[in-house]
């Protein structure tokens, strides 16, 4: 009876210590006021899922939601740039053209 109830006790504390352990590594829970933000932000961008479609609501409605803004793409050069880096630093094997 003793021997049992040892370990009974010894897997109980392995049990709690081996959550808490777990719990510890995960992120940061957000706040409520954050959660609200977030939901807000969605609601006024149109950033939420419509029905079983799948679709966001500024994807079906675009012009009932503010646009999103264009990000300047690199251009020729900035690539042609990053290419030859790429290719002189052997993270991309150079091409041979044939």
């Amino acid at each position: 009876m003793n021997r049992t109830y040892a370990s009974i006790l010894a897997l109980t504390l392995t049990a709690f210590s081996a959550g808490s352990a777990l719990a510890s590594d995960a992120a940061a829970p957000k706040t409520r006021e954050q959660v609200k933000a977030e939901l807000a932000e969605a609601i006024r961008t149109g950033d939420i899922s419509y029905g079983e479609s799948g679709q966001k609501l500024n994807e079906l409605f675009p012009h009932q939601y503010p646009a999103k803004p264009v990000v300047q793409g690199k251009t020729r050069d900035q690539v042609k740039a990053e290419l030859a880096e790429a290719v002189r630093s052997g993270q991309l094997p150079a091409h041979s053209g044939s």
